[in-house]
């Protein structure tokens, strides 16, 4: 309730303002929360296949390696010198040939030769299990028999040097049927993709993993320029603010002295004028109880003591209407019969409904009859509401409701007269605004609602106007409590 009161009190612009800065804190945060939570999904899934697709080239590589490997150990099968290591010094001669080759290869490759009991290599101690075995048979041309078997040990350590192409990518072999060469941690904070080798490296699996917050880097960056974009955002809109309210604060201060310029020509206006007229009221009044006046004298006095009455009610109402604006009226806290200050306006306004031949109904029902206010504004309140009434009601009825409800007074008056465009409505308490054209009425400046409700919220009450439309009748209601 208090921040509806508090945007209630705001300006127009304040609040246009206040709605453009709450869109655009939406506006970002959505953008934020989409590629938040929908782009990096899609981002995470275009990285996946993106390392999905790096794996494949990365175990194509490493197995066309191995087959080179296993290409060059059938090929040394092949060449006929091995006839001669075979007929020849076995022994010595291959040992020669092996480490050769071997030191050719490098990477640590062990060469060995299988020569009917014997066996030749090219380094004196190794262990199997620490090595990839590549093997094909020997054949002598003499001898279509194989007569031995050419072995090529790989050693897994060269696995561990595995690398991809990116410093945050990690590559590394895992094989069922043996130790695992390199372990990397699998977890939420990677992507890890992993590819089934075949061939010679049947029964090993090749795996790439890739950090999320490498992978989300793109998201980042474009997470900094939202973010930079909501502060300069926010900036410029604070500074258009800044500039509005500079503006808004000199032509506060222009409207300020327009409005006590005005107040001190409408209080000055209207004492001037209130002397002259009670004068002209006064003149009026004794010739009409002069007898050498005749009928038609007095019918023209008559006009002349109504129509300065009137624009004495006027003037008065100005010079209210300033001292309200000024806040010089002091409120007076009595404590009244609602009952009887109701009963003293409808004595005053009754000839005039009868005059008109209007049906008037009162209704009251209220539990405590005294409360607290100050008699003279509440007595100006109902009487101006029953006045509107009488005045725009030309036949029918006018219904007079009071009700309580927890020590709260409503007060609402019913007529079945021309009533009001909802058009118009809005303006109805707008000083000098006329809802109704002058034909509807005479001697009117729109000063009686404005002056009212300024009155009414003065003695801590407020008042509300409903119709349906033209010809459909008006409510006015007027709701107060005890100050």
């Amino acid at each position: 309730m208090l921040m509806i009161r508090l945007w209630k009190k705001l300006s127009d612009v304040y609040k246009v303002l206040m709605t453009m800065f709450f869109l655009i804190i939406v506006i970002q945060l959505g953008n934020l929360v989409y590629i938040w939570k929908f782009e990096s999904i899609l981002l995470l899934k275009k990285e996946k296949i993106n390392l999905e697709y790096q794996l494949e080239n990365n175990a194509k590589s490493l197995l066309n390696q191995m087959n080179i490997l296993d290409k060059e150990l059938k090929f040394l099968a092949s060449l006929n010198v091995m006839d001669d290591v075979i007929i020849n010094d076995i022994d010595k001669r291959v040992k020669i040939l092996l480490t050769k080759k071997a030191k050719d290869l490098s990477q640590g490759i062990v060469l060995l030769a299988k020569l009917n009991e014997t066996v030749v290599a090219t380094s004196g101690a190794y262990n199997k299990k620490d090595f990839l075995l590549f093997s094909t048979p020997l054949f002598s041309s003499f001898n279509t028999k194989d007569i031995g078997e050419l072995v090529l040990l790989y050693p897994l350590k060269n696995f561990k040097s595995l690398k991809s192409d990116n410093l945050y990518k990690s590559l590394w072999l895992e094989s069922s049927k043996i130790q695992k060469i390199h372990f990397e941690e699998k977890n939420d904070d990677y992507i890890v993709v992993t590819k089934d080798l075949w061939g010679i490296l049947d029964g090993w699996k090749l795996f790439l993993s890739y950090k999320k917050e490498f992978a989300l880097q793109s998201i980042k960056q474009i997470e900094k320029v939202l973010f930079f974009s909501f502060l300069f955002s926010i900036f410029l809109l604070l500074f258009i603010s800044w500039k509005l309210f500079q503006k808004q604060i000199a032509v506060v201060q222009y409207t300020q002295e327009i409005l006590s310029l005005k107040r001190i020509f409408l209080s000055t206006m209207s004492h001037e004028l209130r002397t002259p007229l009670g004068s002209i009221l006064n003149l009026t009044q004794h010739l009409m109880v002069n007898p050498k006046m005749n009928d038609n004298s007095i019918d023209m006095l008559k006009h002349i003591e109504n129509a300065s009455e009137h624009l004495l009610a006027m003037i008065n109402n100005l010079l209210q209407l300033s001292k309200l604006e000024s806040n010089t009226i002091v409120v007076k806290k009595e404590i009244v019969d609602v009952i009887q200050i109701i009963e003293e306006v409808v004595d005053i306004v009754k000839p005039l409904i009868d005059d008109k031949e209007l049906c008037f109904s009162q209704t009251i029902a209220i539990e405590h009859k005294k409360f607290v206010t100050d008699s003279q504004f509440f007595k100006q309140v109902l009487m101006n509401l029953l006045s509107n009434a009488i005045k725009f009601t030309h036949s029918g009825s006018i219904q007079f409701i009071l009700k309580e409800n927890n020590n709260v007074y409503t007060l609402s008056i019913i007529d079945t007269g021309i009533g009001i465009s909802k058009s118009k409505q809005a303006s109805l308490f707008s000083e000098f605004y006329q809802a109704h054209d002058s034909r509807d009425i005479k001697y009117s400046v729109g000063l009686g609602l404005a002056l009212s409700q300024k009155v009414s919220k003065l003695i801590g009450g407020e008042i509300t106007i409903q119709s349906e439309g033209e010809q459909k009748g008006t409510v006015a209601t007027f709701i107060f409590s005890s100050l």
